[in-house]
C-alpha cells in the first residue's frame, strides 16, 4: 500500500516545488515514534531505495536538487526559525494573525515551505536521531556553499544593525559607537568567507560579553519588554550565524544544524513560546520591586511585631472614614459612571493616605511577602531560614488583621454612634444594614467567591505595582525630577530632590493602590452594565462596614455574629488566594516553579509548633 501512494506522489502533476513538498508531506505524515524503526524512518528508507535503483531515479533526483539549490536557500538559513520584526508587539500580533489568516507564500520560497509543514520539536529529534548513513541525502540535500555564505554575510549585516541600535549601544559603556564589537561583524564575515580568520571566536565572544552587559544593566536600572525582545533577537541572530559559520568551515553536522532548524522552526510558531521569552525578565523585575517592598512587612523582632500593630491600627482608623464614605456616596443620586468614579476615588484616596502615613493595610501584605519569600526559595534552600522566614509572614500577617480589623470596628462603631447622637438618625438607614450584614453572612451569600475574587484583585494591584516600580526605575524617573529644570526653579533645588526622593519611596506603591481603588469601586459598577452582579469582599474594609450596620436600634445579634464569622473567611480568602497566586507568580518569575515543595514542608512545621508561627518572635 505505501508503495502505490509513494508512486503517487513520485508521479504527482505540478511544478518542482509542489512535487518536493508532497513528497516532503508524504513522509511526515507517518509517526516519528520508534526511532530507526519507526513508521517514518521505513518510509524514508523506500524513498530511499527508489532515488537509488528506479528508472526515474535521475530525473526525480535532479528536481529535489533544483528545488533544494533555488537562491531562497539563503532566506531558508538566516530566516527559519528567526522572528520575522524587530519589534515586540509586531512580532506577536505577525504570530497571532498567521494562525488565523491564510497568506500566499511567493514561489519556490524554501523557508515558508517550511513554514506550511506540520512539524513540531519531535520531528527534530528525529531527524537527529537519523543515522548518518543514509544513501543520497548527503549529497541531495547538502547546503550550497554560496548560500551559506550569503546567509553568514547577511546575518552580520543584521547583527550589526541590532547591536549598533540606539537603545541597545545605551545599555553598553560610553565609548566611540562604532568601537562597538558589532560594529566589525560584516567585515569579519567576509575574511571569513575567503578563508581567512582574523579573530573570529574572539569577536563572538566580545559580541556575546556586550550583550550579558546589557541585560546586566537592565536587571540594574530596570526592565524593557521590548527591549528583552530585541536583546533576545540579537542573541538568537548571532547564534545562527556562528551555526552556520560552523557548518561552513566543517566543525558542526549538517543532519544536527537541519534538526536545529526544525526545532527552531517549530518553536517560532507559537507566541506563547515569544511571551514568555520576552517576558521573564520583565516578570522576575516586577516581583522583585514586590519583594522589596514585602521585606518591610515580616515581623522578625518583638519590636517590629509591636510596631505591625501599632501601623495596622491606624490603617483601621482610615478604614473607618472610607467605610463612612462608601455609604454615603449612594445617597448622592449619581449616574451610575460617576458613582463609579467616586467609590473608586474613595478606596483610592483611603489606601494612598494609609501609603504615605507609613500605615499598614493587611490585604496588601500577602502578594508583596510572597515575592520576598521566593527570593530567599531561590537564594537559599536551608529550612531553618525558610521556617523562620514563613513564620514572620504568618505572625506579621496575623498582627496586620488584628489591628485593621480590632481597630476599625471600635473606630467605625464610635463615629456612628457619634453621627447618631448629633443627628438623631443613623448613618446607615436600617434596610441597607440588613441587606448589608445578610450579603456578609459566609454560607448563605455569595461572600466566599467575591472574597476570593477580591484575593485576585489583590493580587493584580501588587502586579501593577510590581510594573510601575520597574518603569520607574527603567525611565530614571526620581532622577530625572530631581534634575527637572523647571521643577527645580519652581520648587527650588532641594525641593526638587525631594519630590524625586518621594517618587522613589511611593511610586510603585501609589499606582498599586490605584489599581486597586478602581477594581474594588470601579469594576462592580462596569460590571452592572453588563448585567453582571459583582461585589468585592475585602477584610477591613467589610469589617468596618459590619460596625457601620451593627449600630441599629435592635441589633440583629444572629446577623452581626454572622457577620463576624463572614469577616474571618473573607481574611482568609483574600489573604490565601493573593499569596498563593503572587508565590507561583513569583517562583515561576524566578525559574524555580515545580522544583520547591515549600508549602507542605510549612505545613508539617506549623503542626508541630503552631505558636512559633502566630505568636511573637522570640527573645
Amino acid at each position: 500500500m505505501t508503495s502505490i501512494l509513494l508512486k503517487k506522489v513520485l508521479a504527482a502533476p505540478g511544478s518542482d516545488e509542489a512535487w518536493f513538498e508532497g513528497l516532503l508531506r508524504w513522509v511526515l505524515e507517518a509517526s516519528p515514534r520508534g526511532g530507526p524503526d519507526s513508521p517514518r524512518s521505513r518510509r524514508l528508507e523506500e524513498l530511499r531505495s527508489h532515488l537509488e535503483d528506479h528508472p526515474m531515479a535521475d530525473t526525480w533526483r535532479a528536481r529535489i536538487r533544483q528545488v533544494w539549490t533555488h537562491t531562497s536557500a539563503v532566506g531558508l538559513l538566516a530566516d527559519a526559525g528567526l522572528p520575522v520584526h524587530g519589534a515586540f508587539l509586531r512580532e506577536a500580533l505577525e504570530r497571532v494573525l498567521d494562525g488565523m489568516v491564510p497568506s500566499l507564500d511567493e514561489a519556490g520560497d524554501l523557508s515558508a515551505l517550511l513554514h506550511r509543514l506540520p512539524l513540531d520539536e519531535r520531528d527534530g529529534d528525529w531527524i537527529e536521531g537519523l543515522p548518518r548513513d543514509r544513501g543520497p541525502w548527503r549529497e541531495l540535500l547538502a547546503v550550497p556553499g554560496p548560500a551559506l555564505w550569503d546567509a553568514v554575510q547577511l546575518l552580520a549585516h543584521r547583527a550589526a544593525a541590532l547591536g549598533l541600535s540606539r537603545d541597545l549601544l545605551g545599555l553598553g559603556p560610553r565609548d566611540r559607537e562604532l568601537d562597538s564589537p558589532f560594529a566589525r561583524l560584516p567585515e569579519a564575515a567576509a575574511d571569513l568567507r575567503e578563508g581567512r580568520d582574523p579573530g573570529w571566536e574572539g569577536l563572538l565572544g566580545a559580541c556575546a560579553a556586550r550583550m550579558a552587559a546589557g541585560l546586566a544593566h537592565m536587571e540594574t536600572h530596570g526592565i524593557s519588554t521590548e527591549l528583552v525582545y530585541r536583546l533576545d533577537l540579537l542573541e538568537a541572530t548571532m547564534t545562527r550565524m556562528a551555526r552556520l559559520a560552523a557548518l561552513g568551515r566543517g566543525d558542526l553536522d549538517g543532519q544536527a544544524f537541519a534538526a536545529e532548524l526544525v526545532r527552531q522552526k517549530a518553536r517560532n510558531r507559537r507566541l506563547g513560546s515569544l511571551v514568555r521569552e520576552s517576558v521573564r525578565l520583565m516578570a522576575r523585575k516586577v516581583v522583585e520591586h514586590a519583594g522589596q517592598t514585602g521585606e518591610h512587612y515580616i515581623a522578625l523582632t518583638r519590636s517590629e511585631w509591636a510596631r505591625t500593630f501599632v501601623s495596622a491600627g491606624g490603617g483601621g482608623i482610615v478604614t473607618a472614614f472610607t467605610a463612612f464614605f462608601k455609604y454615603a456616596i449612594p445617597g448622592l443620586g449619581m449616574a451610575p459612571l460617576p458613582a463609579g468614579v467616586a467609590f473608586a476615588a474613595n478606596y483610592a484616596a483611603s489606601f494612598i493616605t494609609m501609603q504615605f502615613a507609613h500605615l499598614t493595610l493587611a490585604s496588601k501584605q500577602p502578594a508583596m511577602t510572597a515575592a520576598t519569600l521566593a527570593g530567599a526559595l531561590e537564594e537559599a534552600h536551608a529550612l531553618s531560614r525558610l521556617r523562620e522566614m514563613a513564620a514572620g509572614i504568618t505572625r506579621s500577617q496575623v498582627m496586620a488583621t488584628l489591628g485593621n480589623v480590632l481597630v476599625t470596628l471600635p473606630v467605625t462603631a464610635g463615629m456612628a454612634l457619634a453621627w447618631r447622637w448629633a443627628t438623631g438618625r443613623p448613618w446607615v438607614d436600617p434596610a441597607t444594614a440588613a441587606h448589608s450584614l445578610h450579603g456578609m453572612h459566609p454560607f448563605l451569600s455569595w461572600t466566599i467567591p467575591y472574597a476570593i475574587l477580591t484575593g485576585v484583585m489583590l493580587w493584580m494591584a501588587s502586579l501593577a505595582s510590581g510594573w510601575a516600580a520597574n518603569w520607574s526605575a527603567y525611565r530614571r524617573l526620581p532622577e530625572a525630577l530631581a534634575a527637572h529644570r523647571r521643577l527645580r526653579a519652581v520648587l527650588g533645588a532641594e525641593a526638587a530632590a525631594r519630590v524625586g526622593d518621594l517618587t522613589r519611596r511611593h511610586f510603585g506603591g501609589v499606582v498599586g493602590y490605584l489599581v486597586l481603588g478602581f477594581l474594588l469601586g470601579f469594576l462592580p459598577v462596569a460590571a452592572a452594565f453588563a448585567g453582571i452582579h459583582l461585589e468585592v469582599r475585602h477584610v477591613t474594609l467589610n469589617a468596618a462596614s459590619l460596625a457601620l450596620c451593627a449600630v441599629q436600634d435592635a441589633p440583629p445579634w444572629r446577623d452581626i455574629a454572622w457577620g463576624l464569622a463572614g469577616v474571618a473567611v473573607i481574611g482568609v480568602c483574600n489573604f490565601g488566594v493573593s499569596f498563593y497566586l503572587a508565590l507561583r507568580t513569583a517562583m515561576r518569575a524566578r525559574g524555580i516553579a515545580g522544583k520547591v515543595r515549600l508549602l507542605p514542608v510549612i505545613w508539617r512545621q506549623f503542626l508541630r509548633e503552631p505558636w512559633f508561627f502566630l505568636g511573637p518572635p522570640r527573645g
